[in-house]
């Protein structure tokens, strides 16, 4: 048995159509599990009337609201697919997930293969996704081995999910926090990539984190997983070197994908993570204090 479980806050639409796009699966999710803060808000009653759909509430932030839906997942449960709620499947996506997981018993996690990625090209609309995945290239590729899944779209048996679980001091915005749970799953087996598993991910802006937050976990997040132990040092300050760069230059160049606007509330962002970091050290919590 699949669950697909899917966090989301003040984004009933958005998360509406996908759901719609997992309904559409050849191979759809035994059950579809939205973690979301406020019911009544964040969930659409059409969404309510799709096969298979459950609702669970619990406290704010991705890291925790995957956690409320792993404490949730039923017993005869086997795999856990994590999306986005901003993503747009291939209807064979699924079929091909689970086939591979079941042939292939040394797998714990598996993620796909995105045709498009809005966080690098900017905001991607669902219908452009629909396109994309109608008329993909063609993709032979054998599946491949990688050192961390992809946040967006991960698939891990259930008893890896319920042992390692996601961190809850990568609050709110919890950049990173795939990584640190990829890196935590790897002691129980491999982790693959899928490339016959087809998406879109829209980065979808609407009611997304501040900027500002963003700016902030870019620099306090890499800072505290080289602290942990899930990264060693080196990665960890090129992150927080690339994110810097960027964001200086994009308030100086004009760039496609992220205005200028969004470049300087990220780069305030950056700057009030270095202050933190230098007076405490790298606690990613404290961004549930910055606005």
């Amino acid at each position: 048995m699949l669950t697909a479980i899917i966090p989301s806050t003040n984004r009933a639409s958005v998360l509406h159509e996908t759901v719609a796009s997992l309904a559409r699966q050849a191979c759809p999710p035994d059950e579809i599990l939205l973690s979301v803060v406020d019911p009544g808000r964040d969930v659409l009653t059409a969404t309510l009337s799709i096969s298979g759909v459950r609702v669970i509430a619990g406290p704010k932030g991705s890291t925790c609201q995957r956690n409320t839906a792993i404490d949730n997942l039923r017993a005869d449960c086997t795999l856990v697919s994590f999306f986005d709620d901003d993503i747009e499947l291939q209807p064979d996506y699924l079929f091909h997930c689970r086939s591979y997981l079941s042939l292939h018993p040394e797998v714990v996690g598996v993620s796909g293969n995105p045709l498009a990625d809005g966080t690098l090209t900017g905001e991607i609309a669902r219908e452009e996704a629909m396109r994309l995945l109608r008329t993909p290239a063609g993709d032979h590729a054998p599946p491949r081995s990688c050192f961390a899944l992809s946040g967006f779209d991960m698939t891990v048996r259930k008893t890896v999910a319920e042992q390692v679980r996601f961190d809850e001091r990568l609050s709110l915005y919890a950049l990173y926090e795939d990584f640190d749970f990829s890196v935590r799953c790897k002691q129980f087996g491999c982790l693959m990539i899928v490339p016959q598993c087809l998406l879109v991910h829209l980065r979808t802006g609407a009611s997304r984190i501040s900027a500002v937050r963003l700016g902030y976990a870019q620099l306090v997040n890499p800072l505290y997983l080289w602290q942990k132990g899930s990264q060693a040092w080196y990665p960890s300050l090129r992150i927080c070197a690339r994110s810097l760069t960027g964001n200086v230059l994009g308030c100086l160049i004009a760039r496609r994908g992220i205005p200028r606007a969004e470049r300087r509330r990220r780069l305030w962002g950056n700057a009030l993570g270095l202050r933190d970091v230098l007076r405490r050290g790298p606690r990613p919590e404290c961004i549930r204090q910055i606005q």
